[in-house]
């Protein structure tokens, strides 16, 4: 039996076995569109896509909802292939999860907005924007995509850059409003 890990909720689930799968499928937790993946696949699949699932939907009449589980033909040994085939491309589930650029973005403009000097607002407004879409974009990906924790960091960085540019703003102007009043 395979190992097959699959795509839910911007994140990655797995392994789990063929049995798992169809249990996932029976139960609505799995649905035609979910992506799958296991050891020789070249690449992610929907479900509904891969031949040892296709029955799991196709017999239903409905592309969407699953009908029950034939037995697997699947044998044991993995039916994509050896791992020679596909020499040279690195399956998505054995390679690192890939960390969203915006997030760094956001962590640098956050950093920046905390150690510039009077200019904190500068890289504070592209570390909250950049913030805020890596946050949407991984939300909202098929795939899972790393980097939430480092754009809530640039998020709160550039929010405080943002803070500190204010304040110095408003303690700059009631410091020469106290002057022009002092100075008569």
């Amino acid at each position: 039996m395979a190992d097959w890990f699959y795509g839910k909720d911007g994140t990655q689930h797995g392994p789990v076995s063929d049995p798992e799968i169809h249990t996932l499928i029976n139960s609505g937790q799995i649905d035609a569109k979910t992506i799958v993946w296991c050891e020789g696949m070249p690449d992610w699949a929907p479900v509904n896509a891969v031949p040892e699932f296709q029955h799991a939907f196709a017999s239903s009449g409905s592309a969407g909802i699953p009908a029950q589980p034939a037995p697997s033909s699947r044998p044991s040994t993995n039916p994509y292939g050896s791992p020679q085939s596909y020499a040279g491309q690195a399956p998505y589930a054995g390679s690192p999860i890939p960390t969203d650029g915006l997030s760094i973005a956001a962590l640098v403009c956050g950093i920046l907005a905390i150690v510039a000097c009077y200019v904190w607002a500068l890289f504070g407004i592209p570390a909250v924007i950049c913030g805020h879409m890596s946050l949407k974009k991984i939300k909202h990906s098929v795939v899972p995509i790393q980097g939430k924790g480092m754009a809530i960091a640039g998020l709160v960085c550039g929010y405080l850059g943002i803070a500190f540019q204010l304040f110095m703003i408003i303690a700059i102007a009631l410091a020469f409003a106290d002057m022009s009043r002092h100075s008569y």
